[in-house]
């Protein structure tokens, strides 16, 4: 036999000795490692579940409960505050129309005390109007009675020098008396 002849044999033989891609050894050997696989992704799976994923859900679970009571706080002052507003408005609107109210009030009790000023007016004007008057016409009558006796007194000295001694000058001043009386009469009656 030939040396290559020999080689090639030895190369089949070899090739007969090597266990092929799916052979029963390959295939054990995958097994094993499948197997080592499977308990290495459940061992990763528990731990992860363990120590990664219940702390990162507990964070989780407390985070979504805080945002919640965020949430439901923010509602809480949403409504407190929209209350607030329609209470402001309502206070707004009752002091407006109280303040509308006090106006008006202020303007009619203004009017009342105006008009009382001027009925008051009025009347102390008569009041000194007719004391003013009625001083007139005192006075007038006291100078009427000033002037009667002044009248009289200068129809006395007249009529005595005029008549001379004929009447006497108690009789002449009787009658200078009662023609001024008369006189004054007919003065206050057209005064009054």
């Amino acid at each position: 036999m030939t040396p290559y002849f020999y080689s090639a044999f030895n190369m089949a033989l070899e090739a007969e000795t090597e266990s092929s891609l799916f052979s029963a050894d390959q295939f054990g050997g995958y097994a094993v490692t499948a197997l080592f696989t499977i308990i290495n992704l459940l061992a990763a799976f528990i731990v992860i579940k363990t120590f990664v994923f219940k702390p990162i859900m507990k964070a989780m679970h407390k985070r979504e409960e805080l945002i919640n009571s965020r949430i439901d706080e923010a509602e809480k002052s949403k409504v407190e505050a929209k209350n607030n507003a329609e209470e402001s408005r309502k206070a707004i609107d009752d002091a407006r129309v109280e303040a509308a109210g006090i106006v008006e009030a202020s303007k009619e009790n203004a009017e009342k005390q105006a008009s009382i000023i001027i009925e008051t007016a009025k009347n102390d004007a008569s009041e000194i109007i007719k004391r003013a008057e009625e001083d007139s016409k005192r006075m007038k009558k006291a100078a009427l009675e000033d002037m009667k006796d002044e009248l009289s007194d200068l129809a006395v000295i007249i009529a005595g020098k005029i008549i001379g001694d004929a009447l006497s000058t108690d009789k002449l001043k009787a009658i200078a008396d009662e023609q001024a009386e008369a006189v004054i009469k007919d003065e206050v009656n057209k005064l009054g």
